[in-house]
């Protein structure tokens, strides 16, 4: 593994543990190249934090840009947290129940709250009230991205915020993990200090939390600070969890080989003096350093196409296959439209509908296609 690749874990390690960092282990480093990575993954606060003694040995212009990102991560997290609570205010004025997601819970095991870097704020709310929701956001300065899916209406406001409003945990393509989440709310636990709010129990968040992660890097790649959240979590939880109904429900929704995998290395990395990673843990390594804190789009066309049709060809006759594949994705149509499925006279006017719907998307078709062409 790369050396830029191993200065960022031994960072990241020396933040999440609150351990001093070797000062002439940073002087060897390249801080140029490790403050653009640092960037593409979400982590420049955190690693700013294991920097912060050096700082002022730095130069002026790396001085100025490392600790500008804890500055910004401050200012981030105090102005979503005032327009969080003014969405969850709204949410217990109008008796719609909600639960908070993701970032925002796992910040708390963090060295501190703002170090946990994030592009958005994800809240689970009540889908039967939809429209008012909706009202709402947009009545208070914010825009519905078009972009978003179909169990997430996404919203955007200057200067920075960006909120998820979940209608559902997962969209019903994705069949194990929508089955599992189909009615969430039978699992979650009433909050004590207010009256609409909700939660799940540690072992529930741990769990949703691997199949979130799951998701990602099966399809587009997933970043380093998915395995930062392992660990800073099972260090905090461990003790008392239950570890026996993690497996179980980790193994219903097929991913307790990826939960087992992804734990080790996680205390591998960030857990142990000197990291010696086995060479299967190297190349699980090189493919989330190079996907970014999202993934990108060739990974998420690679994933596709292996999903799709069992590998990756980029050839003119692999290409037709992935496509007429994705047009006839019958298991797709039987999830997304059930009552039609079982109408089989009706499935050829499906495809037709899908086929029609398909011209719609063409500027993405196109992009996604020539992604197809670029993989090797």
């Amino acid at each position: 593994m790369n050396t830029l690749y191993n200065d960022v874990l031994y960072l990241l390690a020396c933040a999440v543990n609150k351990v001093k960092a070797d000062k002439n282990r940073i002087e060897s480093m390249d801080l140029d190249a490790l403050y653009t990575l640092c960037k593409e993954h979400s982590i420049t606060a955190l690693v700013s934090y294991a920097l912060a003694e050096h700082l002022k040995e730095m130069s002026s212009e790396q001085y100025a840009r490392w600790s500008a990102e804890q500055m910004k991560a401050v200012y981030r997290d105090m102005n979503f947290a005032a327009e969080r609570a003014n969405i969850l205010s709204f949410l217990e004025e109008n008796g719609i129940w909600y639960m908070p997601l993701k970032g925002i819970i796992l910040k708390e095991y963090y060295p501190r709250a703002e170090l946990r870097e994030f592009a958005d704020n994800d809240i689970l709310f009540d889908a039967d009230f939809e429209k008012q929701v909706e009202q709402y956001m947009l009545s208070h300065g914010y825009q519905r991205k078009l972009s978003d899916s179909g169990q997430v209406m996404e919203y955007e406001k200057a200067p920075c915020f960006n909120f998820e409003m979940h209608r559902a945990l997962y969209h019903p393509n994705n069949t194990v993990l929508y089955a599992y989440y189909k009615d969430v709310k039978e699992r979650l636990i009433k909050d004590s200090d207010n009256a609409f709010g909700y939660h799940f129990s540690e072992e529930d968040f741990y769990v949703f939390m691997i199949s979130h992660a799951l998701k990602h890097y099966k399809n587009s790649g997933i970043g380093i600070r998915f395995l930062i959240d392992i660990y800073v979590y099972n260090r905090a939880k461990s003790a008392t969890m239950d570890t026996e109904y993690i497996a179980r429900e980790l193994e219903k929704i097929e991913a307790d080989a990826f939960e087992s995998e992804m734990r080790m290395l996680a205390q591998t990395a960030f857990g142990t003096e000197d990291a010696d990673f086995t060479p299967e843990q190297e190349n699980i390594l090189e493919y989330v350093f190079q996907a970014g804190t999202y993934g990108t789009a060739d990974i998420l066309a690679q994933n596709r196409m292996k999903n799709k049709i069992g590998t990756v060809d980029t050839s003119p006759a692999g290409r037709r296959r992935y496509w007429a594949n994705r047009l006839f994705d019958m298991e797709r149509c039987k999830v997304e439209y059930p009552r039609i499925y079982k109408t089989k006279i009706l499935i050829p006017f499906l495809i037709l509908f899908r086929a029609i719907k398909g011209l719609t998307k063409i500027k993405s078709i196109k992009e996604e296609n020539e992604n197809l062409k670029k993989l090797q």
